[in-house]
């Protein structure tokens, strides 16, 4: 199975506020990730807490726990927000507090300190650093720019 190094960019969980369904959701899309050898320990303890809920009489105790919401508000919120796209972040979406997952940074245009272009065509021959190319229609594509080859990073249309 291959991993990603970052997470997509949408939705992941939403609709839902319970940490009972937003824990598995989390948990499904961090073990989907290239973690860092902390994370894989992490995300695998939180796992054994899931199932060992879900095994016994009283499984809903882990999920009303303090413990729970720590692991999903801290832990798990942490480690997805780590493999978040360059400019985006893992968390509610502004517009809706029930919808978890990569959203591009509302204040992406002020962070952003790359070239920006409207044709890749305007890209100096040679250039090396980040180049956002924004279409007339509105449609961006952020690229890595080294020795003047662009590779494409992320697209938003």
């Amino acid at each position: 199975m291959k991993r990603n190094w970052y997470g997509g960019i949408g939705s992941v969980s939403s609709g839902t506020l319970c940490t009972e369904e937003l824990i598995p959701s989390l948990l499904w899309e961090a073990k989907n990730l290239r973690l860092t050898k902390y994370e894989r320990k992490e995300v695998s303890r939180i796992a054994r807490e899931v199932s060992q809920a879900e095994d016994s009489e009283t499984g809903t105790a882990y999920f009303e726990s303090d413990a729970a919401g720590y692991d999903l508000n801290e832990t798990l919120f942490d480690i997805l927000n780590n493999h978040a796209l360059p400019y985006f972040y893992f968390g509610a979406h502004p517009g809706d507090g029930a919808d978890f997952g990569y959203w591009l940074s509302e204040d992406f245009e002020n962070e952003f300190d790359g070239l920006k272009v409207s044709d890749t065509s305007e890209v100096p021959r040679g250039y090396t650093g980040e180049v956002l190319h924004v279409s007339d229609h509105g449609n961006m594509t952020l690229y890595s720019a080294s020795r003047g080859r662009l590779h494409e990073i992320w697209a938003i249309v």
